[in-house]
Order: structure tokens, then C-alpha cells, then sequence
């Protein structure tokens, strides 16, 4: 490697901010939540094993891309207006999103995802198509400082464990795409089926401008 540079790693206390959503029927262009969740449950055990295992997700995954089916592009715009309806409420960037990928995924018994982030994403996110109480959860294994919010996850008793995101149908989550995380083995009977995708973005802040007065030198 030609480049000149020294590498350091150092450990910060900060916060860090996901959003849970859930799909509803005015989001569906029609079709209905009940039937979006059908049909990619539908797409996804039609489609092949298109990665074989080889990611760091050991279960049955589609080709990276899967917008070009309506019901998946119904659930990243979903993702997609959750993030930049909360820039554009809540900050000065004026940030506008673009899915770069988007597949699903179906959990049998014993797989599971090893440990893994989505760089360059900005941001990542999971959406629970069917899963039930015995669904595994999603590790973020970085240990969380203070309480947690109500319903959204929980650690074991050491409290060093991170946090432990509760799977729920017909809700996802959006987090950093640097942010580290995994899916511990499966357990439960029932299949674990998901839709997973990843968010970059563009634009620019709305910096507050002061007018100029400009000395006009005659020479």
C-alpha cells in the first residue's frame, strides 16, 4: 500500500439513533401490508440461494438487488421516507437517500449471521416480514450505557452485552451502516424471514448565511 498515513483507534462514549417503523396499508400503493408480507415471503422461497452461504449470513439469501419487485420497493421507500422526513423535520441537511441494495432472507433452525457492518452504508436496516416470539434476535454486541427504551430490546445480566433487538412482524429497524452486528443461531421452529437493505445519501446543510459588503477598490 502506497498511502502515508498513521492509523489510530480510539473508544468514545456516543450516542447512537435507530428508528423502528412499521409498514401500514397507506404505504402499500394498494395492495395491502398482509399481501405485501405474501408476496415476498413468496418471491423469497422462489428464489435460489444466491450467495450459497459464502456471506457472513449462513441462511438462505436472494440476489443482492431485489427492487425491481414491487412489494421490496415498497418497503425501502418505506425506509427511505423514514430517514429523510426525520433530516429534514429535525436538522439543517437536506438529505436525500438512495437504496443501493435490498434482499431477503429466510432463517430455518440453527443459522444465524457472524459478526459484520455494512460500510460504506450510510445506514442499514431489517424489516420483520414473519417472525414470532422464538424469532433470533439482532446482536448489536457494543455495550449500551444507561436504560433501554421500553419494548425495544433487552441485554442479559451482565450488561455488557449489548443490545438484543427484539424481532417483530410487520416492523423493521434503521441503524448506522458502520455499527457492528450479528444474528446469534436461530432456535425457533418457525422460519425467520426478513428483508435487509442498505441507504447511502447526498446533499448539503443549510447553513445560515450572513450578507457580504464588499470595498469596491478603484485602481
Amino acid at each position: 500500500m502506497d498511502s502515508d498515513f498513521k492509523q489510530y483507534k480510539l473508544y468514545f462514549e456516543c450516542i447512537l439513533e435507530f428508528w423502528e417503523f412499521s409498514l401500514r396499508d397507506e404505504d402499500c400503493e394498494g395492495i395491502g401490508v398482509d399481501n405485501v408480507h405474501r408476496e415476498i415471503e413468496k418471491i423469497i422461497r422462489e428464489s435460489p440461494d444466491a450467495r450459497n452461504g459464502v456471506t457472513n449470513v449462513k441462511a438462505k439469501m436472494t440476489k443482492w438487488n431485489m427492487l425491481d419487485h414491487i412489494p421490496f420497493k415498497i418497503i425501502s421507500n418505506k425506509v427511505q421516507k423514514t430517514i429523510e422526513d426525520f433530516y429534514h423535520e429535525y436538522t439543517d441537511i437536506d438529505l436525500e437517500t438512495f437504496m443501493t441494495t435490498c434482499w431477503g432472507s429466510i432463517y430455518k433452525k440453527g443459522n444465524y449471521s457472524e459478526l459484520h457492518s455494512h460500510v460504506p452504508a450510510l445506514y442499514s436496516w431489517v424489516y420483520y416480514v414473519d417472525v414470532d416470539e422464538d424469532a433470533a434476535p439482532l446482536h448489536f454486541p457494543r455495550k449500551v450505557l444507561g436504560k433501554l427504551p421500553v419494548d425495544f430490546g433487552s441485554r442479559d445480566e451482565s450488561h455488557d452485552s449489548g443490545l438484543y433487538y427484539k424481532p417483530k412482524s410487520g416492523t423493521g429497524v434503521i441503524f448506522p451502516g458502520w455499527f457492528e452486528h450479528q444474528v446469534p443461531p436461530h432456535t425457533g421452529d418457525k422460519e425467520r424471514i426478513i428483508v435487509v437493505g442498505n441507504v447511502e445519501g447526498s446533499g448539503c446543510v443549510d447553513y445560515p448565511q450572513k450578507q457580504r459588503k464588499f470595498t469596491i477598490v478603484q485602481g
